[in-house]
């Protein structure tokens, strides 16, 4: 009993309530959200919104605590971090964490292989995905193999789709729990009252659990339910639980250590000096559980015992609870302690009492140095200045560091400037090197060759100031180089060094350069500022090279013969200091300016190479000579112009003599004159006309090519993918509208409209009809019960019965007169028709089903529905069904292109059966392959067996038989020794080459046949080449070409070829059949046809066959072209001439003949998959929702279920003749505006044309096109305006400005929905208007096409319409002959004399005809007289009532209606202005006798 209510009673596993651990922490504590005193120290009052709202504040950080519980104990398990505690939730969705704390305690059940995208890269990339589950339930399993008990298991949604996330955290609670119990886990620490969340942290929980919308689980009553798991001495336990319960009550703390410590309690960790701590918080915890089942309105005598008392495990957790707290209140207060006097010590600036705080242990503190005292002091007194309050810890921590980073980098620096100064005072050049390579420098990397000129700077550095603490008469600490000082110098000598080097390599270029014989590389080489080369002229390059070469070339001579090495070059630094550098290895020696040159020892007396000052002094000699030559140059002018003024006045004089003999002869020298020039003109007229004649067509052709070549470049360039503005301005000019395009614009307008009208009224007349056929119906069915009441009185009146019994015939399913039956016969006319015109429902449905099921649906069913293709409507419709069926196999079921080769794709293996089972496809392929088959067949000597064992073995026979002898070669034998011999090889090769001639013939008749081909195989196989580049864009042509050639010949004509017996091909006689020879020469052909088809040659498995290679590869071209050609036609619509127009213009509805077992299959099928085929709004929903479930068989059909019968379709919805949207239209209507403006104003791009002004020239035209197209649209029709789709044209933009404004506003609504963007100049639009001109004489002859297509429409919407109207009258005037007939029966022959019938009311309330008179009393209705009465009209009465001596208003009943009536079910009917109600079907009965019947 203990075990069981323990557990049902306990409220807390391992803990207690979250109130008393706050309480347990800090006893005088306020509460979290208690709003204690105001200023001034006055208590306020909190409002019951503001104590709600602290409650859930209070609930919200609970839960945030438990949930850094488990996320701190999943950390510890799996031993990875988890990010922040408001994410975990949403972190446990994909249930990789939790996946992995299964295989934490069960690794057999959760191994690490299972687990699904573990390193959340998926997650990452796209999200949650429906595998993420499998995670889940791997961590469900391995809970429940360690025994955790069901009821804390969450369900899959309550963490995949976030529903119950609070019953995952209360799991993984429960879990920790039972892990901790089992041993296989730590235990869970517990953070209420010691956690910490902002208030933005709190609040958004608050709204989170607000969203639940469900409760919190009670995380402090898990215990209860796991207690009954755990196998303890129950009966002593409980007794020493009970005791310590009890104890409590006495208010004496050692009575209750006392309790606590008896071993049958099994207690552990009880301190004895926290026994004051114990006493208070088990009180506290006890009266607030016995509070808790009080207010539940529990009693001792009801309720079981540990709904008042604390349970064990309760006790426990306390117990260990207070233990923590009572520890880490201690260590804190020591460290506070601590970290106080620390502080203190700082504010008092001794540095040996900061030094004995710093020490203390209990400061936590590290790296605690006492050669650092003073430093620490100066640096924590800095740092808490900074502050203006206590260092923490870690501030203190961290100042500590960085003042022993300090003192250690002084310390590192002084011995390293000691140990320099050292060295440069002995003068040691090694020495100083080596110093200098001190970390403690942080010097740039030094120069080995250098050492001498670092030690000579140093010193001359230490000299220096040596001399000026002399001078100021400091003492001698200050005569060593401070580390600035010596990073300077060393930064000068590198900066020295690098300066030098460029200036040897400057020099040494120079000097190579003149070896390459070219003066321009020298020149270059001098004007390098390294160099230091000045007085350079650009125009004396060649005096330099020159001279330098030759002076070059004198050293060289020296330099052979002097010893040594001769690549040291002696060169002298802006500072005058002589240094030497190999230009070889780069090598550099120093000279020092107080110590005599001496060169390197290898270095030779005379060098290969030009010195600085040699090569200066040469170009400052040859650039003095130069400009000397220049001045002298100068000077030469005036001599020349004093030579030019001589030769001056002798040609004037010359001149003037010359003039003054022409003016004396002046007309003899102009008409000289002219005659030469027209003899001049006239002769080079002649020459460059004979010259155009003869070459008059070569000239033509060069400018029609030109202008061909202009046009075909601007053409390309229009249609790129991004055409500019300035493409599109020399192609605006085919956009212009002519009268001719107006004219055919408006007439195919008009068209439309008067369909759009013909469509509506012939919809009207056929909903008449069909009101008209229910008429007939009722009254044809009246007439049947009327009979069956004349023959039944008969009987009566026979037997003298007094009751009446009125039967009805047994109904006939979906073609029973009744309305269930036509509204169900209607949603199926409905939902087939669906089916028979959207493809897109029976495409996707084909692969939801197993794909045996699938072709026996579309083997049957789908067939049926498409009446087999027997019509040009149904083959059109059923090649739609094909091509989306292909592409949706294509998209869900292929992975490459190959798999339609090596697969069988459903949809191609029904369409090719189909195909070849249709009798105009037989007889094509009979007409194709058959003469070829047959002239095979025909051939008897015809043998084409090519392999060898069996082309050796008939050798073998045909000598023995010449010979009459028995062969000596062996009979058996491999293929290999068969072709050892020439005869074999030979025989082969012969039947190889008549083998390769017929077939030829086969390919030849099939690739010249292509358009004898079914237009459906073609059509699927143009699908299928375009579905397949769609999804595999990088595969080759040749690839996909391959998968079209294994549809067209493969599958469909390849099978022809090897079994044309199978397909009725050839004709046999009755009983035979294919010889195997005639199979095997067939085969065969078949066979190198298919190789050749899928380029598949004969490797060296048959190298006999392997001459066949060649025309496999010449084949294989052929056949490439022939199915390119193949699968290039046009669309159905265009071929099969159907438009939107085509079912309304139908005489006849379409009708399919279908049995109500496939009617039946087919409704279950569509409910089982309506969400998979269907959106939300789609038409196949709301047609199934008018169904609903599937009928049961007797609302089909009563007789055989099996039969077929016809079901016509009718379409629900009307056409839709602008399906265009808004948005669409908006883009069409800008598209316009801008062809307007690009018109009339040019520019770089669209966006520079909107923002520049137009000229006043460009406003002119505009205001002329303007008013011409406001006058246009004055004269259109109200007809023709309200037919327009959208108007482009806007009156208010009067200017071109208004234009602009009106084309960015609706760039501005377009950018928004993203159809296009400013970034790219708008280049969706104009591109847009690119394809606009390029299609546009397509758009023509569609239009020429369309016109004449409605013209053949509106045809037959006018035979359409005056069938309808014909059927109407007719039916009317049957209708009315059908009353007239049944009123003749009853008429007397007394003339038209109308019939009168009376009656009590209250005997036809007896009759149950008349149900009630609202005002009068069934007791009344004896006083009430009734008189029935026919009229004039057929099938109406009059009804008048009297009461006593008055008379009621007349009442007027149609019979048609009353027909009405019972057809929809209706069982009353209530004159509402007389308040009479009768029973319909009685008074239909009623009528049919007195006035109907027979006598």
């Amino acid at each position: 009993m203990m075990g069981e209510s323990e557990n049902q009673a306990d409220s807390v596993f391992g803990g207690f309530s979250d109130t008393l651990r706050a309480k347990a922490h800090n006893i005088h504590e306020t509460p979290r959200y208690y709003d204690g005193e105001d200023e001034n120290g006055v208590e306020s009052r909190i409002t019951a919104d503001d104590m709600d709202e602290a409650r859930q504040q209070n609930m919200a950080y609970e839960y945030l605590c438990h949930l850094e519980e488990a996320k701190k104990w999943i950390e510890v398990c799996i031993e990875e971090d988890l990010g922040a505690t408001i994410d975990i939730e949403e972190a446990l969705r994909n249930g990789v964490t939790l996946a992995k704390l299964g295989h934490y305690f069960a690794p057999e059940v959760v191994p690490v292989r299972k687990i699904y995208d573990p390193d959340l890269v998926k997650f990452n990339k796209r999200g949650l995905h429906f595998k993420h589950t499998d995670n889940i339930n791997f961590w469900m399993n391995a809970m429940a193999s360690i025994g955790l008990p069901q009821i804390f298991f969450p369900t899959t949604p309550d963490l995949y789709d976030k529903k119950n996330m609070p019953k995952v955290i209360y799991c993984i609670h429960a879990l920790s729990i039972w892990l901790n119990k089992l041993g296989k886990a730590p235990h869970m620490q517990n953070l209420i009252g010691i956690a910490e969340f902002t208030e933005e942290e709190i609040s958004e929980m608050t709204r989170a659990l607000d969203q639940y919308g469900i409760s919190i689980p009670a995380f402090n009553k898990i215990g209860g339910i796991l207690e009954k798991e755990i196998g303890v001495d129950e009966a002593a336990k409980h007794a020493a639980v009970i005791a310590i319960n009890e104890v409590l009550l006495k208010e004496e703390p050692n009575l209750t250590l006392e309790a606590l410590l008896n071993k049958k309690a099994y207690l552990n960790h009880v301190e004895t000096q926290n026994k004051d701590r114990y006493h208070e918080i088990l009180f506290l915890a006890k009266l607030e559980k016995t509070e808790l089942a009080q207010d539940d309105g529990k009693t001792s005598e009801n309720s079981d015992i540990y709904e008042f008392y604390l349970t064990h495990l309760e006790i426990q957790d306390i117990i260990e609870d207070i233990n923590d707290i009572v520890r880490k209140e201690i260590a804190e207060a020591k460290f506070r302690a601590a970290i106080t006097d620390i502080n203190s010590k700082i504010t008092a600036g001794s540095a040996d009492e900061l030094m004995a705080s710093l020490k203390v242990t209990a400061s936590r503190l590290k790296n605690v140095n006492d050669a650092n005292k003073d430093t620490y002091l100066d640096f924590l007194k800095s740092a808490r200045d900074a502050q203006g309050r206590n260092l923490t810890l870690d501030e203190l921590q961290e100042v500590l560091e960085l003042a022993n980073e300090e003192m250690r980098k002084k310390r590192d620096l002084e011995g390293a400037l000691k140990t320099l100064h050292n060295s440069v005072t002995g003068s040691d050049v090694a020495k100083t090197y080596d110093a200098l390579h001190h970390c403690a420098f942080k010097l740039p990397p030094l120069d080995a060759s250098a050492a001498p000129k670092y030690q000579a700077t140093l010193f001359f550095e230490l000299a220096k100031k040596v001399d000026g603490v002399l001078k100021e008469g400091l003492s001698s600490d200050h005569t060593m180089l401070t580390h600035k000082e010596v990073q300077d110098s060393v930064k000068s000598v590198n900066d020295q060094i690098k300066d030098v080097k460029k200036f040897a390599e400057a020099i040494a270029s120079i000097n190579y350069t003149l070896a390459q014989d070219d003066p321009l590389e020298t020149l270059a080489a001098l004007y390098v500022q390294a160099a230091s080369i000045n007085e350079i002229l650009e125009r004396c390059a060649e005096d330099y090279y020159m001279w330098m070469r030759e002076a070059l070339d004198v050293k060289r001579q020296e330099a052979a013969n002097s010893p040594g090495d001769s690549n040291w070059l002696e060169l002298r630094s802006t500072d005058n200091q002589i240094f030497f550098y190999n230009l070889e290895n780069k090598q550099l020696v120093w000279h020092h300016e107080y110590e005599p040159l001496v060169r390197p020892d290898e270095a030779a007396e005379c060098s290969f190479f030009m010195a600085h000052d040699e090569i200066q002094w040469i170009v400052s000699r040859v650039t003095a000579k130069v400009q000397r030559d220049e001045w002298f140059e100068d000077n030469v002018d005036h001599i020349v112009r004093l030579q030019s003024i001589v030769r001056m006045n002798l040609t004037r004089k010359k001149f003037k003599s010359r003039l003054k003999f022409l003016n004396e002869n002046e007309e003899a020298a102009i008409n000289i004159q002219s005659l030469w020039r027209g003899y001049k003109v006239r002769r080079e007229m002649q020459e460059r006309q004979e010259y155009l004649d003869t070459n008059l067509k070569h000239i033509v052709r060069i400018q029609a090519w030109v202008r061909g070549y202009q046009i075909r470049k601007n053409y390309i360039q229009l249609t790129q993918d991004k055409p500019s503005v300035q493409v599109l301005f020399k192609f605006l000019y085919l956009l212009d509208q002519s009268a001719v395009d107006h004219a055919e614009e408006a007439e195919l307008k008009r068209y439309k409209a008067n369909i759009v009208k013909e469509i509506r009224s012939n919809q009207q007349l056929e909903k008449e009809m069909n009101e008209m056929d229910i008429k007939i119906g009722l009254l044809v069915k009246n007439r049947l019960s009327l009979q069956d009441v004349v023959t039944h009185s008969k009987k009566l009146k026979t037997s003298k019965r007094g009751t009446t019994d009125v039967t009805e015939k047994k109904g006939r399913g979906l073609k029973d007169l009744s309305k269930e039956s036509r509204e169900l016969l209607e949603s199926y006319q409905h939902m087939f028709y669906l089916l028979q015109t959207n493809p897109k429902y029976l495409a996707k449905l084909l692969f939801l089903m197993p794909q045996n099921n699938a072709t026996k649906f579309m083997e049957t069913v789908i067939l049926t529905i498409y009446n087999y293709g027997t019509n040009t409507r149904e083959e059109c419709l059923l090649l739609r069904l094909f091509r989306n069926a292909l592409r949706e196999e294509i998209q869900l079921k292929v992975d490459k292109v190959q798999d339609i080769s090596t697969g069988s794709p459903t949809v191609i293996k029904i369409v090719v059966t189909y195909y070849r089972g249709t009798q105009g496809s037989q007889n094509s392929l009979k007409a194709l392959l058959g003469p070829l088959i047959e002239q095979v067949m025909d051939d008897k000597e015809l043998n084409m067996n090519i392999h060898p064992v069996e082309v050796y073995k008939a050798w073998i026979s045909r000598v023995e038989t010449e010979t009459g002898e028995a062969s000596k070669l062996p009979y058996e034998v491999t293929p290999e020794q068969a072709l050892k011999h020439k005869e074999v090889r030979d025989e082969i090769e012969k039947t190889i080459k008549k083998l390769v001639t017929i077939i030829e013939s086969f390919q030849e008749k099939i690739i010249s046949s292509v358009d004898k081909l079914p237009y459906g195989i073609r059509f699927i196989a143009m699908c299928l080449r375009r579905d397949l580049k769609e999804k595999f864009p990088e595969s080759t042509d040749d690839e996909i070409m391959k998968a079209v050639g294994n549809l067209l010949y493969y599958r469909y004509m390849n099978p022809v070829i090897s079994a044309p017996d199978s397909f009725e091909i050839v004709e046999l006689d009755a009983g035979s059949s294919l010889s195997n020879i005639q199979r095997r020469n067939l085969g065969s052909i078949s066979k190198i046809l298919q190789h050749a088809a899928s380029f598949k040659t004969f490797d060296s498995d048959a190298t006999y066959l392997s001459s066949l290679n060649t025309f496999i590869h010449s084949a294989y071209g052929k056949f490439m072209e022939f199915f390119t050609r193949a699968s290039d036609i046009e669309e159905i619509e265009e071929y099969f001439n159907m438009d939107e127009f085509s079912d309304v213009t139908m005489l006849n509805k379409p009708c399919i003949f279908i049995s109500p077992n496939e009617i039946s299959s087919t409704h279950q099928l569509l409910l089982d998959h309506q969400n998979e085929i269907a959106g939300e709004d789609d038409p196949l929903k709301e047609v199934l929702a008018a169904l609903g479930p599937v009928p049961d068989d007797s609302l089909l059909v009563t007789d055989d279920k099996s039969a077929e019968f016809s079901l016509l379709l009718t379409n629900k919805w009307e056409l839709n003749m602008q399906d265009e949207s808004n948005i669409q239209a908006l883009f069409s209507k800008t598209k316009y505006l801008i062809v307007d403006l690009l018109k009339i104003q040019r520019g770089a791009s669209l966006v520079s044309i909107l923002e520049t002004a137009a000229t006043a020239q460009q406003q002119e035209l505009y205001r002329a096109i303007h008013s011409r197209r406001i006058a246009d649209e004055n004269k259109k029709s109200e007809e023709e305006e309200k037919n327009a789709k959208f108007v482009v044209f806007d009156p208010n933009d009067t200017t071109i400005s208004l234009l602009k404004q009106h084309i960015l506003k609706n760039l501005t609504i377009l950018s928004e929905h993203g159809m296009v963007t400013p970034d790219d100049d708008y280049q969706q639009i104009l591109t847009s208007i690119a394809k606009d001109i390029v299609s546009q004489r397509k758009y023509r002859q569609r239009r020429r096409q369309d016109l004449k297509k409605m013209a053949a429409t509106m045809d037959l919407m006018n035979k359409k319409r005056k069938y309808y109207g014909e059927a109407v009258t007719y039916y009317q005037e049957y209708v009315k002959a059908c009353i007239n007939n049944l009123s003749k029966s009853k008429k007397s022959n007394k003339g038209d004399k109308k019939k009168v019938v009376k009656y009590t009311a209250s005997k036809l309330h007896e009759k149950g005809i008349l149900v009630e008179i609202d005002r009068v009393p069934i007791s009344s209705f004896r006083s009430v007289s009734i008189e029935i009465s026919s009229t004039d009209q057929i099938g109406e009465f009059d009804v008048y009532a009297k009461l006593a001596a008055f008379n009621v208003e007349k009442i007027t009943i149609n019979f048609e209606n009353l027909l009405q009536l019972q057809y929809e079910g209706v069982s009353t009917l209530k004159f509402e202005e007389n308040g009479v109600t009768v029973n319909v079907n009685l008074l239909i009965y009623l009528l049919n006798k007195k006035f109907y019947g027979k006598e």
